[in-house]
């Protein structure tokens, strides 16, 4: 696919990947960015797993950074602890992913933007899939890093779009069943 269909949201062919959620990381960051960021993760969660979505989740280091929350784990497909940067570096979250060939777009949200994101996501698309970074859902303690890094995505071709206009696209109409239940988390 190549073009405008590279960009459109197809929550049919989608898995979220929550990158890196442990509490030691998340109070690196100013309090209000971990707030929208939360909220963000979480509204993206809902509507995942009201569409059936498949949820993935990694951690970094957790022997050192300590394990992801139970509330960050519950509603995922599968966990994977990880040492390396990208995501894919961790062999079973790749399995993961070649074992659901019907999955091929990543919605990517978490820590940290210029870290783990993008490589992960750089990776993604080298490797065949279509990475999302969710902007509004992703951070870094440094805020002009998180920018740099979104920037230098944008510019290698990956898709970055707010995780408000990923919801909006994946229920198409107001309409939708869920549309009513999740709509409020945006306001």
């Amino acid at each position: 696919m190549s073009g405008l269909g590279r960009a459109q949201i197809r929550p049919e062919q989608a898995v979220l990947l929550l990158v890196d959620l442990q509490d030691r990381l998340l109070n690196t960051l100013a309090p209000q960015t971990r707030h929208l960021l939360l909220r963000r993760v979480d509204a993206m969660v809902a509507l995942c797993q009201r569409l059936a979505i498949p949820i993935l989740a990694t951690a970094q280091y957790p022997e050192g950074l300590g394990p992801l929350p139970p509330e960050r784990t519950e509603p995922c497909s599968a966990v994977f602890a990880k040492t390396s940067f990208s995501c894919l570096g961790q062999p079973d979250l790749r399995q993961w992913l070649e074992a659901h060939d019907d999955r091929r777009q990543v919605w990517i949200a978490g820590v940290e933007t210029h870290v783990c994101i993008v490589q992960t996501a750089l990776d993604l698309e080298t490797q065949g899939w279509r990475a999302v970074v969710l902007e509004d859902a992703c951070a870094s303690r440094d805020p002009a890093h998180r920018d740099s890094a979104l920037a230098r995505l944008r510019q290698a071709g990956v898709l970055v779009a707010p995780a408000e206009s990923v919801f909006y696209e994946s229920l198409r109409d107001a309409r939708h069943p869920a549309f009513r239940e999740l709509a409020a988390q945006w306001r």
